[in-house]
């Protein structure tokens, strides 16, 4: 099941699906919005959101959280969530706590155990069995949504990334190909950490830098003002005449080293490092190894 997806799979299977996927979270001209359209529409809620606080401090984790994580909805499920909306709610901390478990260091214990003990290590105790109930829900929730598009699908019309991949299943069902329902399920599964914390964090962690650094931060002020202004939202088309907010917004990412361990890498060939033998196919946590 794990390999199902995009992030631990390889070979053909990842490079249809990831194909699939790019495509049609780049240029999602299907349904009544794009991409760009459900940014700016999630973020006049959030900006609403920001000024019910009346200048009061806040924690913004929870409305980047929020406000991310329903964009991704949008595309995945083809509409987003009322904030206080039960489902949503719950999606959200199963995502919150799977962060926060994986972050802990017995979680990074597990890893390198599970490597050579995978039917052992699903039995034994530790935070690794959270991720794996928090996850069995998550996948209860997506099965239950491509359902409700199975029901309701019409091919000429797909309203966003379930509907898409289904039409894709139906046009492959004759040959052996990767579009399939586990395929499915494990691609939306990926796509929510992978779009909601990595973004929101991103996000969460530009402010505390530009706090640090409000000379940047006013200088980001004024380039904003100038071009966009204070009577529209910001759009793409924008970006070409912003180079400083677009320079700032890269080096935040590179500063705070988002994710450093990135996904296992596997080596393609045997590779000779100092003493070492490094097989084939040799899977490895931290592709900075290599």
């Amino acid at each position: 099941v794990l390999f199902s997806g995009i992030v631990f799979s390889n070979g053909e299977r990842w490079k249809q699906l990831r194909r699939f996927a790019l495509t049609n979270l780049r240029n999602f001209g299907m349904g009544k919005k794009s991409i760009e359209e459900r940014i700016q529409e999630e973020t006049r809620f959030l900006v609403e959101r920001l000024r019910n606080t009346h200048g009061r401090p806040f924690d913004p984790t929870l409305f980047l959280n929020h406000s991310v994580s329903n964009v991704i909805c949008s595309i995945v499920f083809g509409n987003r969530f009322d904030y206080e909306d039960k489902k949503f709610v719950t999606l959200i901390n199963l995502i919150e706590e799977n962060g926060k478990l994986q972050c802990s260091s017995w979680t990074a214990v597990c890893s390198g155990l599970y490597n050579f003990f995978p039917t052992l290590m699903d039995y034994m105790p530790g935070p690794h069995q959270g991720i794996f109930k928090n996850s069995l829900e998550f996948r209860k929730f997506v099965l239950e949504r491509v359902k409700m598009h199975k029901e309701s699908l019409d091919a000429n019309c797909p309203r966003d990334f379930i509907d898409a991949f289904l039409i894709k299943m139906e046009e492959q069902k004759n040959v052996q190909a990767e579009f399939n329902v586990e395929g499915l399920v494990c691609s939306t599964i990926e796509l929510f950490p992978a779009g909601t914390e990595s973004t929101s964090t991103t996000l969460k962690y530009g402010l505390l830098i530009l706090l640090k650094y409000p000379e940047i931060e006013e200088k980001v002020h004024e380039e904003i003002d100038r071009v966009i202004g204070q009577s529209r939202s910001p759009c793409m088309a924008d970006r070409s005449q912003m180079p400083y907010t677009d320079a700032v917004i890269h080096e935040i990412q590179r500063f705070i080293a988002l994710v450093p361990l990135g996904v296992p890498r596997a080596v393609t060939r045997d590779v000779h490092l100092k003493q070492y033998v490094i097989p084939k196919v040799s899977m490895f946590s931290n592709p900075l190894i290599i």
